[in-house]
């Protein structure tokens, strides 16, 4: 059996601590560029949230403008059907009745 000496158990004791030392620092550098990206990804969702909901509100006033104008299409075109006009007119009206009863079952 051969002997174990004090300098072989301090040399394997040092190498283990060395590569413990090598392998946390690795660790902590990985994970404080991950934490890092996470964050700024964090701020960046938060960011897009925030133009989403402004998007969405522009989108709803945008559908309510179209269906005012839409409506007065409608009135503009019923007060020339009034008048004696037909043809283009009548049809015109018809198209956009159908539309907006399609519409209000979608």
């Amino acid at each position: 059996m051969e002997n174990i000496t004090i300098g072989q158990i301090a040399g394997a004791v040092g190498t283990l601590s060395i590569l413990a030392g090598f392998f946390f620092s690795i660790y902590k550098f990985i994970k404080k560029v991950a934490l890092d990206k996470i964050d700024n990804n964090s701020h960046e969702i938060e960011l897009l949230k925030d133009e989403m909901e402004r998007l969405k509100s522009e989108v709803q006033d945008s559908k309510e403008e179209r269906l005012i104008l839409l409506k007065g299409q409608l009135a503009c075109l019923k007060g020339l059907k009034e008048q004696g006009c037909n043809g283009p007119v009548s049809q015109g009206i018809k198209d956009i009745e159908e539309y907006i009863i399609k519409k209000s079952h979608d």
